[in-house]
């Protein structure tokens, strides 16, 4: 699924394909993915140009020239394709906006599990949807408070996207492997210089992520990530990698360094 890794490099494709072009035509190829009507998505398009960017977690948003935003999810499989022919369209693009330079922007979608809407902001649609906030935008300070009085275990309230936005499962696998925390510590027992490790480390992993446009094979031998199976051996610690489930996810730990 994409996290906000994956989103922050469709971000910066947007950006160097997309943006400041003006849409000349939208296509819906399929009205499951649409948010709201798709007259009403057609209308707030047409004749709007993509003026800039924003991004909350796994969201990301396009200011069009009316003020309003274009909301984009990706789902487990959505992503962007720009291209001039149309016979170059990809065969599972759900939406497909047509700009004034004569190339063409695909929202691509698959599992049809993405979708695609028009929001008034980007702080609007956080609040509908109830999202924390965006886990590089986010301050220590205001982690911290975030995490005060948080019960559950630890793993799952990381994943939680109203607690943080945009935290997936390798991320926090790969937090909890980096810090020595086991995924089942109640988050309650934690103390504050624990919370500001797990801080630290997703700031780390998601910016090294971003840099790296999610390539997991370029990733820093010392990444959980580039060895996350059962029977690996573990590049921090001593033992082996293995697998558990924790909150009905599959879950990698190397339990001679993280205990509970």
């Amino acid at each position: 699924m994409p996290e906000l890794p994956e989103v922050a490099t469709y971000q910066k494709y947007f950006h160097y394909t997309a943006l400041h072009k003006k849409v000349t035509d939208v296509s819906v190829e399929d009205e499951r993915v649409v948010l709201g009507s798709v007259d009403d998505l057609t209308e707030a398009l047409l004749g709007q140009k993509f003026e800039d960017t924003d991004r909350i977690g796994k969201y990301l948003f396009v200011r069009l020239s009316s003020g309003q935003w274009l909301s984009l999810h990706f789902g487990m499989t959505g992503r962007l394709k720009y291209f001039k022919d149309k016979e170059d369209q990809h065969r599972f693009t759900k939406v497909l906006f047509s700009l004034d330079n004569g190339y063409h922007l695909s929202f691509v979608c698959p599992r049809i599990l993405g979708r695609v809407g028009i929001t008034d902001s980007p702080a609007a649609y956080r609040k509908e949807k109830k999202l924390g906030e965006d886990a590089l935008k986010l301050s220590l300070e205001e982690f911290l408070e975030t995490m005060a009085g948080r019960k559950g275990l630890l793993k799952p309230l990381l994943m939680n996207q109203k607690v943080v936005a945009g935290l997936g499962n390798w991320i926090v696998d790969d937090i909890l492997y980096q810090t020595g925390l086991h995924p089942e510590i109640p988050a309650d027992q934690l103390q504050d210089d624990q919370v500001k490790a797990i801080y630290d480390k997703m700031q780390y992993i998601v910016e090294t992520a971003i840099e790296l446009e999610a390539r997991y094979h370029d990733f820093p031998d010392h990444f959980l990530i580039t060895h996350r199976e059962e029977g690996a051996s573990s590049t921090i610690y001593k033992g082996k990698i293995i697998r558990m489930v924790v909150g009905g996810r599959g879950t990698y730990i190397c339990p001679d360094g993280q205990t509970l």
